[in-house]
């Protein structure tokens, strides 16, 4: 019997092509928390646009946009709508402007987290505006004290200035 060095190599490449392959497929299955993100953002991106369309209305529309998102909002109760009305009431150009109520609004539980965490940051936000309309009101109410009590002092000085005047013209006189 001949000895052929190939033989063994044929063999092993024969038996590995003969034997069944396995092959491992993995499937791309619908991924939830991405569909969720971009639900989410075109929902954020949705009530930026509202936000904008808002800034743009006369103050007379403004009283039949909050009607009608009123009676969205009472009908559906959805997050959406409800953000929505927080929106427009405490839109500063608004007249019907209240930002407790709009905060009141914000501070209830919402059914989507992605637009929990935006109520959240706009609730922060007009938490902080009215924080700093607080303290503007505080130094406007303090400016207008000094102011009465500088007119006070500036009153008490003229009659000062005044008694001068009259001793001095009486002394000059015999």
């Amino acid at each position: 019997m001949k000895y052929y060095p190939t033989l063994p190599l044929l063999l092993v490449l024969a038996a590995c092509s003969s034997a069944p392959q396995v092959r491992t497929i993995r499937t791309i299955q619908h991924c939830e928390p991405a569909r969720q993100q971009i639900d989410t953002a075109h929902e954020i991106d949705s009530l930026m646009q509202y936000y904008d369309r808002l800034t743009a209305l006369p103050a007379e529309k403004l009283f039949d946009e909050k009607k009608a998102l009123s009676d969205e909002y009472s009908k559906t109760a959805s997050d959406q709508s409800r953000i929505r009305l927080a929106m427009l009431l405490w839109l500063p150009e608004a007249p019907f402007r209240d930002k407790k109520a709009a905060l009141d609004l914000l501070g209830k539980d919402f059914t989507d987290k992605g637009l929990e965490s935006f109520a959240r940051l706009f609730k922060a936000a007009i938490a902080e505006q009215q924080a700093s309309d607080d303290a503007q009101h505080d130094l406007e109410q303090l400016l207008d004290k000094e102011r009465k009590h500088s007119a006070a002092l500036q009153n008490k000085i003229d009659a000062v200035k005044k008694m001068e005047k009259t001793f001095l013209n009486h002394k000059g006189k015999p």
